[in-house]
């Protein structure tokens, strides 16, 4: 049952908004009937025209959040793992990098690398690859060093010891990073979209806003919701497939 409570709560979540509509408590010329929604996703999709943008906005998202997880869990093992000192210095830098604000950066990123896809893919970048590379570094942070010592006392190398322990030990918290990466990236993206693009989500919104086409506006964050749904409900699969011994724990225990 408790698989079903958030699918029952979004579902009463866009009835009242039908609802609420229908009676005119909302005012449809800014936020239209729920079904004004649908009727224009449908004929979007219908077109192939919403399949396109979509395509882009994952696309996007899949380079940048990609190379931000290629660049920080060995970053996050390396700094952790074998420089602890250096990681401890190094953290009050990276956490004041990460906490600009990603927005601002946009125009900086444009300036820099141009209008084109790799500006768009280097802002996804850039704020995915904080939450992914201190994941990581908590990760190996929060294992027992009681654990290592007796790996190491075992005459275990490190090889061995990163494959046994410390990548199993962490791998929860690397999952946890990469979700909150997807959500930063969706978020970062709209804005990426909005400037010198000719596809994607984000576009959808800027475009439907400027023209004033309100029902392809909600269109676009409805899209946006779903589809960064999709892709963290994915990405917790893949984690639950990954991370078998701790369902086998739970059975014995």
């Amino acid at each position: 049952m408790k698989k079903y409570i958030s699918v029952i709560v979004v579902a009463f979540f866009f009835l009242i908004w039908e609802i609420a509509a229908r009676l005119n408590i909302l005012d449809t010329q800014f936020i239209p009937a729920f079904s004004t929604v649908i009727k224009e996703t449908l004929a979007m999709a219908a077109s192939g025209d919403l399949f396109k943008h979509i395509f882009a906005s994952l696309l996007r998202l899949f380079f940048g959040i990609g190379l931000a997880v290629l660049i920080s869990l060995p970053l996050g093992f390396l700094l952790a793992g074998w420089t602890p000192r250096l990681s401890a210095f190094l953290n009050p830098l990276f956490t004041n990098l990460s906490m600009a604000n990603p927005f601002t950066l946009i125009p900086v990123f444009m300036l820099l690398l141009g209008m084109g896809e790799v500006s768009k893919i280097g802002i996804i970048f850039w704020v995915t690859l904080w939450p992914a590379l201190f994941s990581a570094i908590s990760g190996v942070r929060q294992i027992d060093p009681v654990v290592l010592k007796a790996a190491r006392a075992m005459g275990a190398s490190g090889v061995k010891i990163f494959f046994a322990i410390i990548l199993p030990g962490s791998v929860n918290r690397i999952f946890t990073g990469v979700k909150s990466s997807v959500t930063l990236g969706f978020t970062v993206l709209m804005g990426a979209e909005m400037i010198g693009s000719k596809a994607g989500l984000g576009f959808i919104i800027f475009t439907s806003n400027k023209n004033y086409n309100i029902p392809k506006l909600y269109v676009g964050i409805l899209m946006i919701a779903i589809t960064g749904a999709l892709v963290n409900l994915l990405i917790e699969k893949m984690q639950k497939s990954i991370v078998v011994w701790e369902e086998n724990v739970d059975r014995i225990m």
